[in-house]
């Protein structure tokens, strides 16, 4: 799926990203044992004296299944900072409401109905109906605003709660225990990434958003147990294969920016730290994937 268990920078905190990513992460019943004998969603690179630790993220979970493995709590505890998509613990609402209204609405006096075609109002307008609200409620909002809050709003109603996720839970830990923390990006550059899409793929991250409506709740099992398994070829068919679809939608929003984060990884790699990284975790998976990019460049990476 889309951006359902990567996407949760803007969204989370607008209400972000494509969330069909950031949803997926019930936990699934297992013993200690059976764990114990898997793989997980998170890989060791080495480098001199310092270890990174590169963690796939769901960015909402259950509250009832929030509980992580005991191997993600052991590496945060051993890592000595945290790097996030986003600085989670600088959340300003102000300037998020400040970004909303400068990039999240238009400007220009033209309604949603104005600015998509007539199947895209219709089928967004039927989702409203079903989510209880009215489509005028979201009339002044960009296409991928639109997506975005009907997506949240979906996903709450499912029981999934962004404060329950992987990468939000490790960011209250962190400032518990007084752990540095920092971002890749900033939320001003996820505004501006989203924003600055043209407005035919604009149309088409609502229409993608709404057509991963309708399969979120059969899917959730699926990706839930790749996910926490650390199975990796069926979180890549999971993640990504409805993005073939989409291409120029998948090279900007995943392909680019993994690309962009390589330099500050391998960074991080040399710095003589240890390190956890938390991305979500379609990033780190595919031929473009952070794990595949890393590889590439010569480093030896072990799936813990």
């Amino acid at each position: 799926m889309l951006c359902s268990i990567l996407w949760c920078g803007v969204a989370r905190r607008f209400s972000a990203l494509l969330l069909t990513q950031l949803l997926f992460v019930g936990l699934h019943g297992g013993s200690v044992e059976l764990w114990a004998q898997q793989k997980n969603f998170l890989w060791k690179v080495e480098s001199g004296n310092g270890k990174v630790y590169l963690l796939g993220s769901i960015h909402l979970l259950r509250r009832d299944d929030a509980l992580l493995k005991s191997i993600i709590y052991e590496t945060f505890d051993k890592s000595q900072r945290l790097v996030l998509e986003v600085d989670l613990l600088n959340d300003d609402r102000h300037k998020m409401q400040q970004l909303i209204l400068q990039r999240g609405v238009n400007l220009d006096g033209k309604t949603l109905q104005q600015k998509v075609s007539q199947e895209t109002f219709q089928r967004a307008t039927l989702w409203a109906n079903q989510l209880g609200i009215d489509i005028n409620a979201l009339a002044r909002f960009k296409p991928w605003v639109t997506g975005l809050t009907m997506m949240v709003m979906h996903l709450q109603k499912l029981g999934f709660d962004p404060n329950s996720g992987v990468d939000r839970q490790l960011a209250q830990r962190a400032k518990q225990a007084n752990k540095p923390v920092s971002g890749l990006e900033t939320a001003e550059f996820q505004f501006n990434l989203l924003d600055d899409l043209p407005p035919s793929l604009q149309e088409m991250m609502l229409r993608h958003s709404l057509g991963e409506m309708a399969q979120i709740e059969k899917m959730v099992d699926h990706i839930v147990r790749a996910w926490r398994n650390g199975d990796v070829g069926a979180a890549e068919t999971l993640f990504l294969g409805s993005m073939k679809e989409y291409p120029e939608i998948q090279e900007k929003l995943l392909d680019a920016r993994n690309r962009n984060w390589l330099p500050q990884i391998e960074k991080f790699i040399n710095s003589g730290e240890d390190i956890l990284v938390v991305v979500g975790a379609a990033h780190l998976v595919g031929k473009n994937g952070v794990i595949e990019l890393l590889k590439g460049q010569g480093y030896k990476l072990e799936q813990m």
